[in-house]
């Protein structure tokens, strides 16, 4: 994860607007069955895989990704880089309430982060202007969105040049976990790439990500048996 919050520290102090990606197989399959999606997926200035299964796909598919790299962890260690070069952060998103008890909680393990501003991620379209009024107005370096993908992510890159914001990143959940609604799994269940269903047995809505992801392993075995059968034809 050092790679990643070392290029994302670059984007951070430069004047361009960057959206990151966080991608998972809930979210291949949201594209495989609407690929309209797939600009939202492939405009992104850096994806990184979050989760086993993306893992998987990828070396199923011949991709070598160095390591897994979960949104939840890449967020705090955004927080904390923000905190040591006194950057400003803005939360976004999650039930009202969450995104204030979030930013408590990160003042309190990263003491003199500046929490910009929070909103929650339930506001109507006439409220949106004033929300994205908000936003300009708190200069945020790091702007968190938590709306779930693709309403996230179509968010973000609806407004991201608007905004001006260095760097915006799409988060789902993690507001909720940091915030501590929900318990992130032990060491060794992540490390065993069991994360998801950790995940699932607290909040069963998530039991269709983790039905997503034989499907999408499907899918990829699919895809790398019919390049090799491509290959062998354009060879034959």
């Amino acid at each position: 994860m050092r790679r990643a919050v070392e290029v994302i520290r670059q984007m951070l102090h430069g004047d361009v607007p960057r959206r990151i990606l966080t991608a998972h197989t809930a979210m291949l399959a949201r594209v495989h069955a609407a690929p309209d999606l797939l600009e939202v997926v492939n405009s992104a200035d850096l994806t990184t895989p979050d989760g086993f299964g993306i893992l998987l796909v990828g070396r199923i598919l011949g991709l070598r990704f160095p390591e897994r790299v979960a949104g939840a962890d890449l967020a705090e260690a955004l927080c904390a880089l923000c905190a040591r070069e006194h950057l400003r952060v803005f939360l976004l998103g999650a039930k009202p309430g969450v995104a204030e008890a979030a930013a408590a909680a990160l003042i309190r393990r990263y003491p003199g982060l500046h929490v910009a501003g929070t909103q929650h991620g339930y506001f109507t379209g006439d409220e949106e202007p004033a929300v994205l009024a908000r936003i300009r107005v708190a200069r945020p370096h790091l702007l968190l969105v938590a709306m779930g993908f693709p309403p996230q992510d179509q968010w973000i890159a609806r407004h991201r040049h608007s905004l001006n914001v260095p760097v915006c990143m799409g988060v789902g959940g993690t507001l909720d976990v940091m915030a501590g609604m929900f318990r992130r799994a032990p060491a060794w269940v992540q490390r065993a790439g069991l994360e998801w269903l950790y995940r699932a047995v607290q909040e069963p809505r998530r039991w269709r990500v983790a039905a997503s992801i034989p499907g999408v392993i499907l899918l990829a075995v699919r895809e790398r048996l019919g390049g090799r059968a491509r290959l062998r034809r354009s060879r034959g």
